[in-house]
Parts: structure tokens; sequence; C-alpha cells
């Protein structure tokens, strides 16, 4: 269905624009409705162009221009966007818990809406499974084990394992008023999205044979990402998912992506901040307290998300929009934050210029405003269709880093480069490695015979030296960026001649797999020519030269 842009005027802005808001109206046919104001019965609502408006020290024409741009940024997020609605019942099965006797005046006013209410100590839960609508409680009483089902839980100063689960309200933290109006509004029918995509077939962890990943589940704040660890699955619980995006930034291979704002769509997204300073708000940080004027050139980019943006992500806005990027937030994830420190030091390195600035008041963005530098000399473009995360950020930095060596920079606690090490003379080129790689960092070429290695899109996984037969063959170099344009290109890490069967000419092996196998078996085979033969066939000569030599000798014992 074709979707129509509808964009409300400007409102409670004392600022003569309406009659410019006009001009970016956009009659098309269809149902989809962008609203700059919170009244408005739009699918979005999009604060940031009130606050831009009001904020920007841009020119009349020039705040023309950029409504255009922020209306039609929406706009791409919902027409990119992947997420999914689902829906879950909630009935009225209440658990109250707390130490407070004086909350029986609670459960009979829960009660008086229809609410089924249990009180009940904290010290006699246990453990809190499953989701809101859909809560397990094991509860201890007078020595027995018992199972509680409910729908929604109040809990008075929770632990972690209860505040994991969805339907879970802390009425320390929200206070109770809160608390009850979280009760009230989420009874009936449930709403909720899936805010992360999974390409199982690229992630780290999915069926290996030991864990060399896990990071997605480990920032995981509740429940929505859980590690299978029998059959190395992860599993997904779209309904306790929070939306942070954490998981996002610190996944090695893009397994993850943001359904929100997928990065093919950040890649369009960025184009509209050509030649403009970048200053990303999350959606849940308060605009009304950036009480300072903006900067002229500054464009306010709003993300649902505040956790999920990563390398590719920002090195793309960089290049993009050759100018620096403002990230006012009062938290950064642990993946975002290695990135920023990364990309950072990589600008140190090539330009003596910072790149990416983090601040969480207006006191600290003024400062900011006024040590702003261009970073035209850094602009480049790629069409990033179809390509995987490292393999973008592989090809931002290789044209940053040219033909320089700028050295090297460490990779992070959650964000991993590296490299890796091979003895070539121990490499048989059983290809074990590239059938362990699924980010195509290592490879086979049978042009040349040989085993080939891209450090750039390597995730530092350490898998391909797990399953490396040869030992001290291959080894892992942890943790290190290594800016000079051999890092960026495929090296040949270890090459070999084909062997041919000895009766049919057939290449079947490398020199070195056949001779590392015939070195073994010689002992056993002994002084049988035969079977010493056989070791330098192919699968299909072996049994051939086996057969005829059992014929030769039944011959010669019928001949007797």
């Amino acid at each position: 269905m074709q979707k129509e842009y509808v964009f409300y005027d400007t409102v409670g802005i004392d600022f003569p624009l309406n009659e410019a808001i006009e001009l970016v109206k956009s009659p098309c046919s269809g149902d989809f409705l962008v609203s700059n104001h919170p009244d408005a019965a739009a699918i979005i609502y999009a604060p940031e162009i009130n606050f831009y408006l009001q904020q920007s020290r841009d020119s009349i024409a020039q705040k023309i221009t950029n409504i255009t741009k922020l209306y039609a940024i929406r706009a791409l997020g919902f027409d990119f966007a992947q997420d999914m609605d689902y829906s879950q019942e909630v009935g009225g099965k209440v658990l109250i818990v707390t130490d407070d006797e004086n909350h029986e005046a609670l459960k009979e006013e829960l009660r008086d809406e229809d609410f089924t209410v249990m009180l009940l100590s904290p010290s006699m839960i246990l453990d809190v499974n499953g989701h809101i609508g859909n809560l397990h409680v094991t509860l201890k009483k007078e020595g027995e084990l018992l199972d509680l089902e409910c729908d929604q839980i109040i809990w008075w100063n929770a632990p972690l394992f209860a505040m994991k689960q969805s339907g879970v309200y802390d009425a320390s933290l929200i206070g109770l008023d809160g608390a009850l109006k979280k009760l009230r509004d989420n009874r009936g029918e449930y709403h909720y999205k899936n805010f992360i995509n999974y390409d199982p077939s690229i992630c780290q962890y999915h069926e290996r044979r030991v864990e060399i990943c896990g990071k997605c589940a480990e920032v995981c704040p509740t429940v929505a990402i859980l590690k299978e660890d029998e059959e190395k699955h992860l599993a997904f619980s779209h309904i306790d998912c929070h939306g942070c995006g954490g998981c996002i930034s610190v996944c090695p291979s893009g397994a993850l992506d943001y359904t929100q704002m997928p990065r093919i769509a950040f890649s369009h997204l960025s184009e509209y901040f050509k030649g403009a300073v970048s200053l990303i708000i999350p959606h849940k940080m308060d605009l009304g307290l950036i009480d300072i004027p903006l900067k002229e050139g500054v464009l306010p980019l709003m993300i649902e998300g505040e956790k999920y943006l990563h390398e590719a992500h920002l090195l793309n806005l960089l290049q993009t929009s050759g100018n620096p990027i403002i990230f006012y937030t009062d938290f950064i994830s642990k993946g975002t934050g290695d990135v920023i420190r990364i990309i950072n030091e990589i600008f140190e390195k090539k330009y003596h210029k910072k790149a990416i600035y983090v601040c969480e008041d207006s006191a600290d963005l003024a400062r900011i405003f006024e040590s702003l530098e261009s970073l035209s000399e850094c602009m480049y473009g790629i069409n990033e269709e179809g390509l995987r995360k490292r393999e973008i950020f592989s090809a931002r930095l290789s044209h940053l880093v040219g033909d320089e060596d700028l050295g090297m920079v460490k990779a992070g606690e959650h964000v991993h480069y590296g490299d890796i090490k091979i003895d070539e003379s121990k490499c048989t080129l059983c290809l074990s490695c590239v059938g362990a790689c699924n980010v195509r960092a290592l490879t086979a070429h049978p042009e040349d015979n040989s085993l080939r290695f891209n450090a750039s899109i390597c995730t530092n996984c350490t898998y391909c030296e797990v399953t490396c037969p040869e030992k001290d063959c291959l080894i892992v170099v942890r943790d290190e960026i290594s800016l000079k344009p051999s890092w960026f290109s495929q090296r040949i890490m270890a090459k070999d001649e084909l062997f041919t069967c000895v009766e049919c000419g057939t290449p079947f092996a490398t020199v070195k797999a056949v001779e590392k196998i015939a070195t073994m078996m010689k002992p056993l085979f002994g002084n049988d020519d035969v079977k010493l033969r056989t070791l330098y066939c192919c699968a299909a000569c072996k049994p051939k030269v086996m057969f005829k030599a059992h014929m030769e000798n039944e011959n010669k014992g019928l001949s007797l």
C-alpha cells in the first residue's frame, strides 16, 4: 500500500513559520502521519522538530530546508522499520510482595477493581520466571516448595532476578502510584513489538562446539536474550525486551540488527546530515532540559534505542556529514562506549581532531559548540546495500587510513577486532579454519591453493584457533586494530602445491597434507608396499590398488 506523509503545522511556537511549514506538506494517498505535536492523532510524534525550530540559530531559509529533512527522516524510519506487532492477554491476578502489613487496604482497593490479589513476604519467594500475563513464582512456605501463577507483580525493593521479567514493578523506584498505573494500564491486551532481528548464519554463538561469544545475553538487562548452552542456540523473548539496543552494539558480526532503524535505513538517513553536525538524542531524554541555542548547522537526530549505535553507524554518519557527532545522553552502552573511544583515537591519529563528543547537560553542550571543528576531509560514501556490519566498517576505515601507517589502536572489552598468525610450515591447508569462519575473514582460493585472511572483518572470536587440528599452527592476536593498508586486504597465510595421485595423476590433496598422513601411517603399515602406495593415491584409486594386489595374491596361490 502506498503511504502518505502528512506533516502537521508547528503548534505552540512563538515563531512566524506557518507559511514556511506549509511548503513541506505532501499530498499523497495513504495513511501515514508524522506529527510534531503530542496532541495530534498521528502514528509518530516528532518532538525534535519543535525543539529544532525553537532552539536553532539557523536562518529562516535553512530552517525551512531542515524541517523538511526532519520530517523525511521520520518517514524513512517508518518505511524501513522491520518490527511486528504482538499482543499478550493480561488478566487480573496480582501479587504484592512486601513486609509492610499496612497494605491490606491496597489489597482491598484492587479487589474492588476486580483484581485477584495475594500478599507475600519477599523472604518466601525463591524465583520468578515467565513474563507479563504469565509469571511463575516459586516460593517456600512452611518448608514446602510451591508454585504460584500471576499476571503482574508489585514488589518493594525488588531483587534483580525479579526485575528482569516484564510485568514486575518496583514501587520503591517508581512509587506506588506509578506501579498502580502500570498495573491498570497493562491489564487486558498488552501490546509489544520485536526490537531486534537475528541472523543465526553469522552469529558467533549459534551451534558452535565451544562457547566463544554470548555478549548479547551478557549485556541484556532483562531475560529477552538467553543462551541455550546445550545446543548453543539463542532464545529471544520479545515481550521482555526494553528495546534499548545494547545487544546490537556489542554483536561482533552484525547478526543482530535494530528493527526500528535497520542498518540500511541508517545509511539512507545519514544522507540528510550532509554538511550538518548531528546531535544524537535518545528518545528517553527530556528535550526541555536543553535550554541553550543550537549552534548554526546543528541538526537533531532522535533515536528510539539509546544503546544500539555501533561502529558502522557512527563512521557512516561522520563520513557522510563531514562533521563531528554530538551524543547527548545520560548513559552510554558498553558497546557504543568502546566504539566512541576507538573512533576518536583513530581520528586523532589521522586528523588530530575529535570525532564524537558525549555530554549530558546544557553546560557541556555549550562548551562542545565552542570547540567543534569541521571534518570535511573525512567525507566518503559507499553503497552499503548487502554489506555486513564489519564489511561496512572495513571499507570506510580503509579509505580513511589510505596509504598511511597510522600505527595501532586497541579494541575494547566489548568490541573486538584483531588478527591471526599462521605457522605455514605446520599448516596442511585442511581448511578447517575456513569452515569455522562464518564472516568470510578466512577464505580458500583453489586458483593458487592458498589460504587467505582479511583481518579487518575478523570478529576475533577465536573459533578458527579452537578448530585448527595442528598444534600451535594458528594463533589469534586479540584486540588490535592495525591502521595500515595491509590490514584491510586479503593476505596469503599459507600456500602449497597439489599432490597428484600416483595411479591416475588426479590432484586430490596438498603435498603437506599427504606427507603428514604418510608420516603418521608408515609405522603402522610397516613393509607392506601395497598399503604404503595407497597413501599416495586418490580416494578412487585406493580400493583399486588394494583389490589388484589381492587378486594378484589369489592368482599366485592358485598357480602354486
